[in-house]
């Protein structure tokens, strides 16, 4: 009828019911009987569905929705395929990567009435296993990670096993397994072959023996035995000769398993299900990574880490993404063994130990300092993240220069030390880049965790600004963090947001009046006598920290520089309009705490940090010069209107 679709589905369905009714009959059944019929199923199941779909004129949901049944007859046909491997003592050829255990730790043993024996003359067989078994040892991986590996049986093969054997009796063999951990491998190095035989206790037998059985049965199987007499009665029950040549050997075993796993991985690509396809490249880049394929493994790869980091599932991108370093290094891909290290540094430092965590930072510190061959810029921003003070923002009038604190948390585990650190700020309701990079070309030394950095502004144009971008170099590398911090208290350590400040960190008003200052004297001044007079300088919510008055006295006015300056803290009774009679303000009561004396240079008095934001009082001497009027005279002519001054303030750089 040409419709592949309703086959696959249908037949998919039917495969998974039918597996469940064997499964009660199971123990009636030929060894494994359950398994070689999902694989042949599956696999016939493909074949003639494949052949029948043209790709003809079909909905988009259709095509998608048969090439995921695709996949999934894959996938159930490479999950069997892989158990029945593990069963002749392949398992150490199988990745112990985290969807292989998820699918053959679920995968229950074959539930035999009996477990099979070991057939006569099987002698070299089982000393073949048992070689393989000795020989296997991990893959070392980059940077001496060390990682449990994960598990890829429901339970311990050996104890299953001769817990199903004939005539044994299932609760004397719990003294045999202490501490067994599940893993096969690591079972039966606890049960060596020289001391399997001395170290267990004379059983009798239950039952009569048979003469099939060529090993007695008060003795327990080792796990090289159970791997032999599983493959010999695998050859009774798989009639066909293709498959059985799949388990011939290691070598025809990855090869099927490759194209079971390719297989899998391209149908998923191509329907809706493409993570499914994703994390199977990952199956794959370890074959490749295997053989010395590295270009190839790595594309695989990076596919994988992209997936699992755009997902957040950062336990399984620990466990990829040190084999995508081990790529890059190997490929001398520097811009990307770089990326790979900053990345690991940046994952949840429970992921990895302290000394993995400082060998990554070493590798990144030494490639910074060394003769790289094509440096790029890093994106750092999972690593350095930034934030501005939870205070109100920092207020500048245009043409005024300021400083500006930056809470900067550093995900190293080690201090790092930066040859320079610039921060960008970007305007608030426009798009153009904001101003230019601040620069501090000092060398700092990041601590791990928070750190204040403060940045000297020069003058800007008025308008809001919030953060930008953070740069800086290390060695000859260059980095820039995009990593925004959480608005809220500086002292939390939520730093890890990725989302663009919307509160200012910078206002620059427009030029308005900073300060107010008003004489303290209206008295007539003496001719050619030497006098002092007082202003009242007043801040207008302003900071006038650094700040110096310029003091123009005027033509025939004389300020005598040679005299200290006076300066003192002024409590104002109200708002003045007009000078202050002189009477007043030096019988007014003074903070005699506040007082400072201060040098005058070319009318130019630096005022004290103290001074910067309450009302002050400063005096200086003048002399009002006319040599047509005798000393000491106090013509009417002459009042303090004739004083004049300048209210420009400037910070000092």
């Amino acid at each position: 009828l040409s419709r592949p679709v309703e086959v696959a589905a249908r037949g998919y369905a039917f495969v998974v019911s039918f597996s469940k009714t064997l499964a009660l009959h199971e123990n009636a059944l030929p060894f494994c009987f359950r398994e070689v019929w999902v694989i042949t199923a599956c696999l016939g199941l493909i074949k003639s569905t494949s052949t029948q779909y043209d790709g003809g004129v079909v909905a988009i949901d259709s095509e998608k929705e048969f090439y995921r049944l695709q996949g999934d007859l894959y996938s159930l046909c490479r999950a069997k395929f892989m158990r029945l491997a593990y069963l002749i003592g392949y398992g150490v050829e199988i990745e112990k990567s985290p969807v292989n255990s998820a699918s053959l730790s679920m995968l229950s043993w074959p539930k035999p009435a009996t477990w099979p024996s070991i057939p006569p003359d099987s002698s070299a067989e089982v000393m073949a296993k048992e070689k393989t078994i000795l020989q296997a040892k991990a893959r070392e991986k980059l940077f001496d990670i060390q990682r449990k590996p994960l598990p890829l049986e429901p339970s311990s093969l050996l104890r299953e096993a001769n817990r199903r054997r004939a005539f044994l009796s299932v609760g004397n063999l719990s003294e045999l397994y202490d501490s067994v951990d599940g893993s096969g491998l690591g079972a039966h190095s606890k049960l060596s072959p020289n001391k399997s035989s001395s170290n267990l206790m004379t059983r009798t037998m239950s039952g009569p023996a048979t003469s099939e059985t060529s090993l007695p049965v008060d003795r327990p199987m080792r796990l090289s035995e159970i791997h032999v007499a599983a493959e010999h009665a695998l050859k009774q029950t798989i009639s066909d000769p293709d498959f059985m040549t799949s388990l011939s050997s290691p070598e025809e075993f990855e090869s099927r398993y490759m194209e079971l796993t390719k297989g899998a991985a391209d149908n998923y690509h191509r329907s809706w299900w493409k993570r499914h396809g994703v994390v199977l490249d990952g199956e794959i880049a370890a074959i490749f990574f295997k053989h010395g394929n590295y270009d190839l493994a790595a594309k695989s790869y990076e596919k994988v880490c992209a997936l699992y980091s755009a997902e957040g599932w950062e336990e399984l991108l620990a466990d990829v993404l040190p084999d995508l370093a081990e790529c890059q290094k190997i490929l001398k891909d520097e811009a990307g063994y770089l990326a790979s290290c900053v990345k690991l540094l940046s994952l949840e430092s429970s992921l990895f130990s302290s000394k993995e965590r400082q060998a990554f930072q070493s590798e990144v510190v030494r490639l910074a300092h060394s003769e790289m061959r094509h440096p790029v810029p890093l994106d750092v921003s999972s690593l350095i993240t930034f934030a501005g003070n939870p205070a109100p923002p920092l207020e500048l009038c245009d043409g005024d220069p300021g400083t500006l604190s930056v809470a900067v948390w550093s995900g190293f585990p080690d201090d790092i030390t930066l040859e320079s650190l610039s921060l960008r700020l970007s305007a608030f309701s426009s798009a153009d880049e904001g101003l230019k990079a601040i620069r501090s070309t000092d060398a700092r030394v990041l601590v791990p965790g928070r750190n204040i950095i403060t940045f000297d502004i020069p003058p800007q144009k008025p308008g809001s600004y919030v953060l930008g971008a953070l740069t800086g170099q290390i060695g000859k590398l260059s980095f820039r963090s995009h990593g925004f911090s959480q608005d809220g208290p500086v002292d939390t350590d939520e730093f890890m947001s990725f989302e663009k400040p919307t509160r200012p960190v910078l206002k620059v008003r427009k030029p308005r009046a900073l300060v107010d200052i008003t004489p303290a004297v209206s008295s007539a001044l003496l001719m050619n006598e030497l006098q002092w007079i007082g202003l009242i300088v007043k801040p207008i919510d302003y900071s006038l920290k650094g700040g110096i008055l310029h003091i123009d006295a005027g033509a025939e006015l004389k300020i005598e520089e040679s005299q200290m300056i006076e300066i003192e803290s002024y409590r104002s009774d109200g708002e003045h309009s007009s000078p202050i009679d002189a009477s007043k303000v030096l019988s007014r009561p003074t903070d005699t705490g506040r007082v400072e004396k201060v040098p005058i240079e070319n009318g130019k008095i630096k005022l004290p940090d103290w001074a910067s934001d309450v009302t002050t009082l400063v005096w200086f001497p003048v002399r009002a010069i006319n040599d047509t009027v005798p000393k000491g005279t106090s013509p009417g002519s002459y009042e303090t209107d004739n004083i004049r001054y300048s209210s420009v303030f400037q910070a000092v750089s």
